[in-house]
This record gives structure tokens, sequence and C-alpha cells, in this order.
């Protein structure tokens, strides 16, 4: 028999104390274990935009890095077209075929690019009646506001979803019919983002409550200048303010694929420069267009590929750099037609900078605090620093990537 303070208390009475202690117990660490499933359950296949206008899926920080496709779900070339992508840097695609098929057959596609690691950005971009590839009907359902329903009730939990694609270049006639689209969407599904793409640059204002995140397809090569994608991505950032995701389209394809007119596509440099050029004006994403243009190149696919798996790779390395909203320190520089961003990442800071010209360029970077030296990231060299100024030669189109290391400071 025990005695607390006075209290003889029997053992059978304190063993059944105990035992009631210990099921509490045993209770509360149950419910907290299922909640915490739970939670990662809800939180599983959710997409937002995030404060700093990165791509949180799943609770994690995430860069689309995509390529536009364009073969339906019934097709076999549309599982080799995962197949190659999953073999490279991308982790996104939008494909323009994806409601050819049953629905059993679109979900077996969204089931393969799931287990392959990529994401799909699907469309609804041709959803609208009296457009030129309206397809009237997708599985059993019928008419523009019924395939919405039925296709986005389909498939807004499946995994693989990471945003949908309602509008590709529709003129501001459309604007009525966008806005109810999108607020139709938002209402079928509030954990996933919307796109659109527009090539309206100077006339944004009015799609701006059409969908989520807004973006722009420049494609100067060859007879614009090289400076359109970031000049591009300047107004829609400027359109959208500080606070919306931007995704860009940059060129890698071949115009002469449409035109009459025969020259070969951008070169590695080139879309090194526009890639670029999008990011330090404001992309949060970039979905490069498009793999079956590479895929009919009269240059020939495998070195087309090449080069975008290649530059595709380099960004891939950058994203830790891209996703960080860490506070960085301010750099100033002012030459001309040199376009640069910062970053900063744990104890280092980025200059991400680009010469949009087709001149060479003294560029001049002031940053804030003393260093030593600068690593030039992909060209195996440095840079040295002297009184807070890094210098360096920019030839034309170029990309240079400055890393300096706070511990230096």
């Amino acid at each position: 028999m025990g005695v607390y303070r006075g209290i003889q208390w029997h053992p059978g009475i304190v063993d059944r104390v105990m035992s009631l202690c210990h099921r509490i117990i045993l209770h509360f660490v149950l419910f907290i274990s299922l909640n915490t499933l739970l939670m990662a359950e809800i939180a599983a296949g959710k997409v937002h935009i995030d404060d700093n206008n990165v791509t949180i899926v799943d609770s994690k920080p995430f860069f689309p890095l995509g390529l536009y496709t364009g073969s339906g779900p019934e097709t076999d070339g549309a599982f080799k077209e995962l197949d190659e992508i999953a073999d490279s840097p991308f982790n996104t695609i939008m494909n323009y075929g994806i409601n050819g098929g049953s629905i059993e057959q679109i979900r077996r596609y969204l089931d393969a690019a799931n287990k392959r690691g990529i994401k799909v950005i699907y469309s609804l971009k041709d959803f609208y009646e009296g457009t030129r590839y309206y397809p009237g009907k997708v599985g059993d359902y019928r008419g523009e506001e019924e395939m919405t329903r039925g296709v986005v009730t389909e498939f807004k939990d499946h995994p693989a979803i990471l945003a949908w694609y309602l509008n590709d270049e529709l003129p501001a006639g459309y604007i009525p019919r966008l806005t109810r689209r999108y607020e139709l969407v938002k209402k079928l599904d509030p954990d996933h983002p919307t796109w659109a793409v527009l090539y309206q640059v100077n006339e944004l204002a009015p799609y701006l409550r059409t969908a989520d995140i807004i973006g722009a397809d420049p494609y100067p090569v060859p007879d614009k200048s090289i400076s359109m994608a970031g000049e591009w991505t300047q107004l829609v950032r400027k359109a959208v303010g500080n606070r919306e995701a931007v995704w860009m389209v940059p060129q890698a394809h071949n115009t002469s694929l449409y035109s009459e007119t025969m020259h070969k596509g951008p070169t590695f440099d080139e879309m090194r420069c526009m890639a670029y050029q999008c990011l330090v004006n404001g992309a949060n994403g970039l979905i490069f267009y498009s793999f079956f243009d590479l895929k009919r190149d009269p240059s020939g696919f495998e070195s087309r590929w090449s080069d975008v798996k290649k530059l595709g790779n380099e960004i891939k390395g950058l994203t830790p750099v891209l996703l960080s909203s860490e506070d960085t320190p301010k750099v100033q520089s002012s030459t001309m037609n040199i376009h640069f961003s910062t970053k900063r990442l744990d104890d280092k800071i980025y200059i991400i900078a680009v010469n949009a010209s087709d001149k060479e360029l003294d560029a001049e970077f002031v940053i804030p605090t003393e260093s030593k030296s600068a690593k030039v990231l992909s060209e195996d060299r440095s840079v040295p620093i002297e009184d807070y100024r890094i210098k360096d030669k920019f030839p034309p189109i170029t990309v240079h990537v400055y890393e300096i290391s706070l511990s230096s400071f």
C-alpha cells in the first residue's frame, strides 16, 4: 500500500491509475502521429505561390524548368517523350495534346509522368468554343463548361498536376470569357495555380484577373534583337508587380518551321542569353518552346536537344540560388545593356549578369562589402575584387554568374 501526503493508496488503485496514464499517453501519441500523417496527406499534391513568388509543391520550393510538348496520351509517342524528358534536367511539361484520347488514357499518361518525376501543366487553353483547336468533347464531357468541370474534377487531385493552362495568346475580346473560366477553375480547384501566356505585353492589365501566373513568349531569333527576352520579362513583371509569379517561355525552336524563310534555330549561346535575361528580370519559372519543334528541326534533333539539355543542366544547378528568399546585399552597376540580379544563399552572394547586346562590354559591379575575388561559375576562373569593385569583360550575348563568399568579407 502506497502513501502520498498522508493518503494511503491501495496497490490495485495505483496500477489502474498508471495504466490509465499509459493509455492517455498512447492515445495522445497516436493522435499526434495520425494528425501529422493527415496533414501530410492534405499537403500532398497541393501547389501554391508563396509571398516571394516561389512555387511551393507539397510544402517544398520548386522551380518549374520545363518544355512544351504535343503528343496525345493515346499515342505511343507521348510515353516515349516522357522517357526522353525524364532523362534530362527538365521537371515540367505543358502538353498541347493532353486532351487526346479517353479519360483513362489521360490518367495513365499523368500516372506515367508522375512515376518519372515530371510535373504537368494541364492545358485547358482550347476549351473555348470558336477557337482553332476547340475539341468539342473530352472523354464523355461535351461543351466548353462541361469539359472544364469534368477535366478539372477528374484530375485536380492527381499528384502530377502542377498548374492549369488557361490561355495561349487569346485576344482581348476573350477577356470576359477568360475571367469567367479562371473563376470557375479556381472554384473547382483552389489548390493549384493557373497560368496564361501572352504576346500582348504592352496590354497586359486587362488580363491580370484571368490567371494567377502570367508569362510571355519572346521569340527574337533570327530577325529581332535578342534583348527582347529581357524587355518582355520586364514588361510582364511591371504589369503584375512584385507579388505575383512570372513563368516565361524562352525560345528554343527554329521559327522557320512556321514560315517560308529557312534559317537556323538559336545557338546555345543565344538560348543561354535569352533564358538568363528572363531570370534576372523577374522570371520564377522557365518553360521552353518547344520539344516537338526540336524533333523536326532541319539541323537534326540530337544536336539541338543536346544544347537544350546542356542549358537545362546549368539552370538546374543554379535552382537552389534562384529559389532562395534570403535578404541580398545591394549590388550596383551603371553599365548599359547589362541585365543583372543578385541572390544570397547561405554564406555566398551571387551576381547573375547578362550582356544582351551584340557588342563587347566592359562591366563593373560595386559590392557593399570588401572581398578578394569572385568565382565565375561554369567558366573555371575567378576575377579579383579591388576597392569593392568587380571588373570584367562581356563578349556579345554573354552570361557571367559570380559567386562571392561572405566568409571572406
